[in-house]
């Protein structure tokens, strides 16, 4: 699959540059994160916990040249793929990179209109504490968690922090293998799809 010129969200995993041990979120889980996050043109977005940047590109094509996607990783590994992601898709002028800390970040107090995090699961109350107060009116947090732990404290971390509409989705997709007879169905991990959004 050589055309990069990909127009609804989803992009096929093949087509990103993978790096082993860095993260990527699957194509699948994308397409309704970034659903949830109900992105709109000229939307400033950050992306916590970046990995491959597949979140970063697929936010980066949908806000258009009017917005920006900050993608942030500790990993100077992780940024660097982004980066070269974002190039590979041709939305580099759309994005910007940062190697830090999730905390660390927001803490700047830098306002965003949609905050989308796949990491940092450590440290996930306050993340979300940070997150309410860097959101702009109207905007929305989307968390995805792989661990039942950290959705339950996701969500109650959403509700005290004052976030309307949370609302947790679990997917769970399973891929078609073809073998000799058939084709069997080969689950991926589930994935807990976390959202919210504060109030106009």
């Amino acid at each position: 699959m050589q055309n990069l010129d990909w127009v609804v969200p989803g992009i096929p995993d093949e087509m990103f540059e993978r790096v082993e041990k860095i993260p990527m979120t699957k194509e699948e889980i994308r397409a309704i994160t970034i659903s949830k996050a109900r992105l709109r043109s000229g939307w400033k977005v950050l992306d916590i916990g970046c990995g491959s940047g597949s979140i970063t590109v697929e936010a980066a094509r949908l806000v258009g040249d009017g917005g920006k996607v900050t993608g942030v990783d500790r990993s100077h590994d992780a940024c660097q793929l982004t980066l070269r992601n974002l190039e590979r898709f041709g939305v580099s002028a759309r994005a910007e990179v940062v190697e830090a800390d999730a905390v660390d970040y927001l803490s700047r107090g830098e306002r965003f209109n949609a905050i989308i995090v796949g990491g940092a699961s450590e440290e996930i109350e306050e993340v979300i504490s940070l997150a309410r107060r860097c959101l702009l009116p109207g905007g929305t947090l989307v968390l995805n968690a792989i661990m039942l732990e950290t959705c339950t404290r996701a969500v109650a971390s959403m509700r005290a922090s004052g976030f309307e509409g949370v609302e947790c989705t679990e997917v769970i997709v399973a891929r078609g293998m073809y073998a000799s007879q058939g084709t069997a169905m080969i689950a991926r991990n589930p994935v807990f799809v976390i959202s919210c959004r504060v109030g106009e």
